[in-house]
């Protein structure tokens, strides 16, 4: 076993130093290179893994970070802001090995309400509304098609009525997130009534899926200022929409494919605002994902804390991995 652990040692030294001397920037996932099954197992379902990627230290771009805020983040699309070490989540097959999924991208943590930074072509798919039986289902089995990860704001009254699947949700890997309890004009309910509403949304959600919502989606995307100091008094961080799909308007799946493109296109990137409640959404979502796709694009995860340290020696993922 010794030797294996100093091969695979030997190995890990030599890719890192062919990228170094040559300049040029390698995605490929360390634990793939070294392993036959990359090994850093994390809580998001036994199906997937968060890995490391590597670049060369002349690739790192320094991004500033956006400035502290009080009201709903929204992206900022900056060239190189994914070059570097980055951490991605990592679908395993049924054979244990990586599966390849080319619109899978990195994952962004956030634990403080500022903007996140993009890199051109970089997405986050959001969707509110849900869960509801027949359509939440089939956006989370298309997202699992392409290995991708999208951000939930659940309705509070949802997710009472449709536990299971709420839990499907989360189950699957993706973020959770609070839409309020009824889904009402929050600025028309006043102080007291609209924070007993968030706050009631977000114990039913947490009971359901298991998980704590962090994020939160304004319904009609209504704020104000006190309603941002309440969420902000709650360790919420409020989410925006840079592009809208207006998926509750009647379109065809190509036109609602088109509009949200368009709205990408112009941007460079962004996060996307759909509905799992909508019957159209659930049909457009595998065509909307084959588009980005085949443009180039990358689904990028937000989940709310810090980075899990970059320190995971070989010897500690040998140790960690179930299958090695």
């Amino acid at each position: 076993m010794r030797r294996f652990v100093t091969g695979l040692a030997g190995l890990c030294v030599l890719a890192l130093a062919s990228c170094a001397s040559t300049g040029e920037r390698d995605t490929a996932i360390l634990k793939t290179a070294l392993l036959p099954a990359p090994a850093r197992v994390i809580s998001d379902g036994p199906n997937a893994i968060e890995v490391i990627t590597t670049g060369s230290i002349g690739d790192i771009v320094p991004i500033e970070e956006a400035p502290l805020q009080l009201g709903s983040i929204h992206s900022r699309v900056v060239d190189g802001a994914d070059r570097g070490a980055q951490v991605m989540t990592i679908s395993l097959g049924e054979d244990g090995r990586p599966e390849h999924h080319p619109l899978a991208g990195r994952t962004i943590y956030l634990d403080e309400t500022r903007n996140i930074t993009l890199a051109p072509l970089e997405v986050v798919l959001t969707f509110d509304d849900g869960p509801v039986p027949g359509r939440t289902n089939v956006v989370l089995d298309a997202l699992d098609a392409y290995g991708v990860k999208g951000l939930f704001f659940m309705v509070g009254q949802m997710a009472h009525y449709y536990p299971e699947t709420a839990a499907m949700v989360s189950e699957g890997g993706h973020t959770i997130a609070t839409h309020t309890w009824s889904h009402p004009y929050l600025p028309a309910l006043g102080h007291d009534g609209a924070v007993a509403n968030i706050d009631k949304g977000r114990a039913v959600v947490e009971e359901t899926t298991g998980e704590t919502p962090h994020f939160f989606r304004f319904p009609y995307l209504a704020e104000n200022e006190w309603l941002d100091r309440a969420l902000a008094s709650r360790g919420l961080i409020p989410v925006g929409a840079d592009v809208d799909s207006l998926d509750y308007r009647e379109a065809t799946t190509e036109q609602l494919v088109e509009r949200v493109m368009r709205g990408l296109e112009a941007r460079g990137g962004g996060i996307v605002l759909m509905h799992d409640l909508q019957g159209r959404t659930a049909r457009a979502i595998g065509p909307l994902l084959a588009r980005l796709e085949e443009g180039g694009y990358k689904v990028v995860q937000l989940k709310y804390g810090t980075p899990p340290l970059k320190d995971d020696t070989l010897v500690a993922r040998l140790q960690t991995n179930p299958r090695r």
